[in-house]
């Protein structure tokens, strides 16, 4: 009887354990599959440079990331063709890309874990680290021909997005929207950086027409919605200086999908509500940059033509 007695009580606790277990681990087959949201060095790197810092959340930022492809370019290789469509948005991140126009370099675009210090850049137009960003705000530009051709200069790794998945992706969060916004700021802020250098340092380089400077910086101003007083100062500053017409600015505007009661209200769609938390700091910085640049400008001034 005592050794029945152990059979039945030992077969009991297998039993029990067995489907104990079994049914503790149902709730799996319930649950996603967390290997989705791991990401490699290279994805963890760009997240800690760019998106932690503008407050992107993580799943967010894997979502962003299974939104694109990540490529990579040998020295030489096309990465854009010339006069045809281009509805893709690039994110450098490492290496150097060189924009050319009918065979002339226009300017260069450098990858975002790059120093613009570096001896082969100081004597360039560095065009920061987005290729294709400037159809973030103006849908328009989706309509012409990409006139230009951007080859890898030495070897490049980038992040490539279709224009209406990124839409997506910042229409989903609007800390994504926030980010790739602030990161063209910032490309604003380093060019301007790099040619206030240069302009020290007494380097010639070939200056694009104040006409397109302006345009950049409208378009930086308005790519977050609205215009701040401290915005609308330094643009009105700039116009002053180099005599921008009301018929230049209203013409950016209209580029930039912008009427003139809007840019005059200083609202478009966007809410104030929905600007990321570092929306002040990074207008902070490109309103001292310009400022910066504006101001050696009038010390040191070039005999600019008025731009009708």
């Amino acid at each position: 009887a005592m050794r029945k007695s152990l059979w039945v009580k030992s077969l009991a606790c297998i039993l029990g354990i067995s489907i104990g277990c079994i049914l503790g681990m149902i709730p799996l087959l319930f649950l996603d599959n967390n290997k989705l949201y791991f990401f490699n060095k290279e994805e963890e790197e760009l997240y800690e440079d760019l998106f932690l810092k503008n407050n992107v959340p993580p799943m967010a930022f894997f979502s962003l990331i299974r939104k694109g492809t990540w490529r990579q370019a040998d020295p030489g290789e096309t990465i854009v063709e010339e006069n045809k469509n281009f509805e893709k948005v690039l994110l450098l991140r490492s290496g150097v890309a060189v924009a050319y126009l009918e065979g002339k370099e226009l300017y260069a675009y450098l990858g975002q874990s790059l120093d613009p210090s570096e001896e082969h850049l100081p004597h360039r137009v560095l065009r920061g680290c987005v290729i294709g960003g400037t159809a973030l705000v103006d849908q328009n530009v989706t309509k012409t021909e990409y006139k230009n051709k951007v080859v890898a200069e030495e070897k490049v790794t980038y992040l490539e997005w279709t224009l209406a998945d990124l839409r997506a992706a910042m229409d989903e969060d609007k800390h994504i929207r926030a980010a790739l916004f602030s990161i063209l700021y910032k490309d604003l802020v380093k060019g301007l950086r790099n040619e206030k250098k240069r302009r020290k340092s007494g380097t010639p380089i070939a200056y694009s027409p104040k006409r397109q400077e302006y345009f950049s910086i409208l378009e930086a101003v308005l790519a977050d919605g609205l215009v701040h007083p401290a915005e609308r100062a330094l643009v009105d500053q700039f116009r002053k200086k180099h005599q921008i017409s009301s018929n230049v600015h209203f013409m950016c505007l209209h580029s930039l999908g912008w009427t003139e009661e809007e840019y005059n209200e200083g609202f478009k769609e966007i809410s104030r509500m929905d600007l990321a938390s570092n929306s002040t700091e990074v207008l902070t910085e490109v309103t001292t940059e310009v400022s910066t640049v504006i101001s050696s400008e009038n010390t040191n001034p070039e005999g600019d033509a008025k731009l009708n």
